[in-house]
């Protein structure tokens, strides 16, 4: 009797044995079986990242922004467009004019307008001069429309103290053009003097500012700049690396701070 109740129990504990046995053999079967389930993949995905954490040091450079970005932040602001570099000081001009014209003022008495001070709080520029180098006459022509409606603005008078000052001062350079001083250019420079003297229109750009031949004289433009007084003064270039180099340099001989934009 003993015997056979032993025999069972062993039996029994075999049988016990192979179902444990199987049911391990059939969740390691299930485990190694490749599931197609888009949403399991992804919850593993997330299991094996919180498991395994990865630090990466992540470094950036900049944001940059234009030269001529800080140019309502200068009290007197000095453009200079080389060539086709006088792209980006077109929106400039019109948005110096824009704000200014913001502070337009009218006469109850009459029908007289002037433009007024304009609140530092929203920009502390008070002038603003405007030098355009270019080889030849043509090279002039796209940009004229925008200057000759910027001098018909300026027209109405700026300022209380002196109406008769303008905002903005032009200057236009022609390369190809031979100065008076040399001989080929006498005859030439004396014709377009008296045209702009009769008629006050340059023969060349049809603007009032009368075009000035060959390059500029940059310590004596600077000279004049720095006569007018009108607060720190700041260069803003845009042209050839190489133009840009001389005009550096004659800024540091008159203290100007100057930023450039390659074009």
């Amino acid at each position: 009797m003993r015997a056979t109740l032993k025999h069972n129990s062993l039996e029994r504990g075999s049988v016990s044995m192979r179902r444990r046995t199987l049911s391990s053999r059939g969740k390691k079967s299930r485990s190694l079986r490749p599931t197609n389930d888009p949403k399991e993949e992804a919850r593993e995905r997330r299991v094996a990242l919180r498991n395994k954490i990865v630090k990466i040091q992540c470094y950036i450079d900049g944001p940059y922004g234009t030269a001529t970005r800080e140019i309502f932040t200068t009290e007197h602001a000095v453009l200079i467009g080389a060539g086709i570099g006088v792209t980006p000081m077109a929106s400039i001009l019109q948005s110096v004019m824009y704000k200014f014209k913001a502070s337009k003022r009218h006469c109850p008495s009459c029908s007289h307008e002037w433009l007024g001070e304009f609140t530092t709080e929203a920009m502390k520029l008070k002038k603003v001069d405007f030098i355009w180098i270019n080889r030849d006459q043509k090279a002039f022509e796209w940009f004229i429309s925008l200057l000759t409606a910027l001098e018909v603005e300026q027209s109405i008078g700026h300022g209380r103290d002196n109406p008769d000052e303008k905002i903005i001062d032009m200057h236009m350079y022609m390369t190809a053009a031979v100065k008076k001083t040399e001989m080929k250019g006498i005859g030439l420079q004396i014709a377009l003097d008296l045209m702009h003297e009769k008629s006050q229109r340059d023969l060349i750009t049809g603007l009032q500012v009368k075009t000035q031949p060959g390059r500029p004289d940059w310590n004596k433009v600077f000279k004049e700049i720095s006569s007018k007084q009108k607060g720190k003064v700041k260069v803003f270039f845009c042209g050839a690396p190489q133009l840009g180099k001389t005009i550096k340099l004659a800024c540091e001989k008159f203290s100007f701070d100057f930023a450039k934009e390659n074009f």
